[in-house]
């Protein structure tokens, strides 16, 4: 399963498979307002989940407190869905993923708005117990559910883990992507793959709840903490006022609850040198950002 030519061809099939709720048609090119009445926000598709607007009620609610305006919001497929919903202008903000954020600006021109800091935020692959992994060692020639072609923790540090252990994450395993971390958990507890690479607050969640059986399924490997948890994301040629609207809200407002939401410490104003160390890694991965920026 490569990388580089899966988001290649996501981006380029996207145009017509952008599952919105009232997006507009494939090859509308209507240029996007500036300034809309109504700020369409992108969610991710951190789960397979009816509550998901609810989780992300706190994040919504500062955007809308933000640009003073009404706030409609958006569930996507997917991260990539989310680039070309933005690209299209069907999308005007978006809360996103770390890792992609530099895909997105290449991409589609985004403007990284926010960043979330200080979560305990890291990468797990979780395994059914009693098939004999007990380490990324034993990952070789098995099964591993990912959640998404865009996701930090589920897809790009898990597979970052792996290169580093010695492990071809295209050719030394068997990858599949499950749509959400739930699902990827679920995958391994159904057994139709061995282990799921993962978030290991979405791991520790499914496991309190009692979704999970915690003696079921263990973390077999784990990664370094990550920096940035969920970045805002805005259009391109979206009104200046309307993001600088959004930075004071989550920067300077009452952010409690929206924190909360991603465990995060601090909402600080985006800047470039946050993604540094995913680039750096995009690049060991072998994402070209620049030659995916021509397509």
């Amino acid at each position: 399963m490569s990388i580089h030519p899966t988001l290649r061809r996501t981006l380029a099939a996207a145009a017509c498979a952008v599952t919105l709720c009232g997006a507009a048609a494939c090859g509308d090119s209507s240029a996007p307002d500036g300034a809309p009445d109504v700020v369409k926000v992108g969610l991710p598709p951190a789960e397979a989940n009816a509550d998901l607007q609810a989780k992300f009620a706190p994040i919504t609610s500062l955007i809308a407190d933000g640009t003073g305006k009404s706030v409609e919001v958006k569930p996507t497929s997917d991260y990539l869905s989310i680039v070309e919903a933005m690209r299209s202008g069907l999308i005007d903000v978006a809360a996103f993923s770390p890792f992609p954020t530099p895909l997105a600006e290449a991409v589609a021109g985004v403007e990284p708005l926010v960043v979330a800091k200080g979560a305990a935020y890291s990468s797990v692959f979780v395994c059914r117990t009693g098939t004999g992994i007990d380490s990324i060692d034993d990952l070789r020639g098995r099964k591993i559910a990912f959640v998404d072609a865009g996701s930090t923790s589920g897809n790009y540090i898990p597979k970052l883990l792996l290169k580093r252990a010695g492990i071809d994450p295209d050719t030394d395993i068997e990858g599949t992507y499950a749509g959400g971390h739930d699902t990827a958990e679920l995958a391994v507890k159904q057994g139709s793959v061995d282990c799921a690479a993962d978030a290991r607050s979405s791991y520790q969640s499914m496991v309190d709840k009692g979704v999970i059986d915690g003696s079921a399924q263990k973390i077999v490997a784990e990664s370094d903490p990550i920096p940035v948890s969920l970045v805002i994301i805005a259009r391109k040629d979206l009104d200046p006022a309307i993001e600088q609207g959004i930075v004071d809200a989550f920067v300077g407002g009452d952010n409690t609850a929206a924190l909360g939401v991603v465990g995060a410490t601090s909402f600080e104003t985006a800047q470039d040198s946050d993604f540094a160390i995913f680039r750096d890694a995009a690049t060991e991965l072998g994402v070209n950002l620049e030659e995916l920026s021509r397509k």
